[in-house]
């Protein structure tokens, strides 16, 4: 089968967003279809090749630093300008301009069998409807995140009604568009059973590939400490995300001086904020941030670890952050400080650490306190292979591959 895959976020992005459309590409491939990647591009260094084809993006939506400021800027004031006097417009409609101007040349080279369009952004939805219409051909569209429900981009949606109205009937169109809607958690995939109940839908996890793991340069710790490692994005990644319950908690259990010394790692990109809340951890050597230039670096600082740290928002919420997966698959013990019934679900199940909800200062503080104190506590985990296993991309692909076989047979 001949696949268009419509995804913004890819490679070279560096960022948990383009992991997904990326192993989803290479194992649909290793199942024996023909797989085009239909993406971004910044450079004209970055050529189309036999798998890929790059639309350049003008407003450099996300690699807005440098002499690519002043385009950002310029169309980032325009888009919201334009949402302010009630026209939609956003950030990447440059990019899906582009796009739709080429898409009958795309459609020439790529013969495509079906179209996957990964959400976000909603462009990518708008261009998988535009092809799937244009060629008649089927449309999977595939959320890694909620559109109307539980949204990720709310401020904007509250704050303008074109928005909303624009986010709202995209949803639908893919909904009634789409042969196939495939959902990163059980909570969104519930969501579009009961908001569209002819639509037919299937959850897809996020996963882990355990060749990412082969011949990584380790990365040594200083002994006589327990170290925390979390990596990854806090609020830059949800903006409702609060360490300082967090950080409240480590400066409890760092005052005990029978317990053993931590060292929390924070491998990511770290707020403006989070870095002044972060101050009086990193001056005392409690805390320390590694800037990472690629996700390999994270896994193995993952490896090293004593213990590794999720954190999301108060409140249930559907998204299970890519780290998750990688987690399970690390072998060390988590925390999750999470109120998401789906990641708590997934801790228990492979029982691979424990769950603590991210605004209990002194849940939290216990629980470190059991872990710095007690070895035997850190020790007690009997992990579920089999459940773990179920979560790598192999076993996620193959699924997609049996839901894609249908649609065509």
């Amino acid at each position: 089968m001949n696949i268009l895959l419509v995804a913004y976020y890819f490679p070279p992005l560096n960022c948990a967003g383009s992991v997904r459309p990326l192993q989803m590409a290479d194992w649909l491939r290793r199942c024996g279809h023909s797989v085009t990647v239909l993406t971004h591009a910044y450079r004209s260094a970055l050529q189309d090749d036999a798998e890929t084809i790059r639309v350049h993006d003008p407003a450099y939506a996300r690699a807005h630093s440098g002499k690519n400021r002043l385009p950002w800027l310029l169309y980032r004031g325009f888009a919201e300008a334009q949402n302010a006097l009630g026209r939609y417009a956003s950030i990447f409609s440059p990019w899906k301009r582009n796009v739709l101007a080429r898409m009958d040349e795309i459609g020439r080279r790529t013969r495509p069998d079906l179209v996957i369009a990964t959400y976000p952004p909603l462009e990518t939805l708008e261009i998988g409807l535009g092809f799937s219409r244009r060629l008649q051909i089927p449309l999977v569209s595939d959320f890694r995140d909620g559109l109307m429900f539980l949204p990720i981009e709310g401020k904007r949606l509250a704050a303008h009604r074109c928005v909303r109205e624009k986010y709202r009937r995209t949803e639908a169109e893919a909904a009634a568009g789409s042969a196939l809607i495939t959902s990163v958690t059980p909570v969104l995939h519930d969501y579009f059973r009961q908001a569209y109940p002819a639509s037919r839908g299937a959850v897809i996890y996020n996963g882990y590939d355990p060749l990412e793991w082969s011949n990584l340069t380790s990365v040594p710790l200083p002994s006589g400490r327990m170290h925390i490692v979390h990596t990854g994005r806090f609020a830059l990644s949800d903006a409702a995300t609060d360490i300082r319950p967090l950080l409240t908690a480590l400066r409890q259990a760092g005052k005990d001086k029978g317990l053993a010394p931590f060292r929390l790692h924070l491998a990511g990109e770290i707020s403006g904020r989070e870095k002044k809340l972060l101050r009086d951890l990193l001056v005392s050597g409690q805390a320390v941030i590694h800037p990472l230039a690629e996700r390999r670096q994270a896994l193995a600082l993952q490896e090293s670890a004593d213990l590794l740290l999720l954190v999301t928002r108060p409140g249930e919420r559907s998204g299970i952050p890519l780290k998750l997966f990688e987690y399970l698959f690390s072998q060390k013990p988590v925390l999750a400080l999470s109120d998401d019934l789906e990641i708590r679900r997934i801790v228990s199940d492979s029982n691979c650490g424990w769950c603590v909800s991210p605004g209990d200062v002194a849940g939290i503080t216990g629980m470190l306190e059991r872990l710095l104190g007690e070895s035997r506590f850190r020790s007690s985990l009997q992990r579920r292979p089999a459940v773990i296993a179920g979560f790598s991309w192999e076993k996620q692909m193959e699924e997609l591959n049996r839901r894609l076989a249908s649609l065509t047979a």
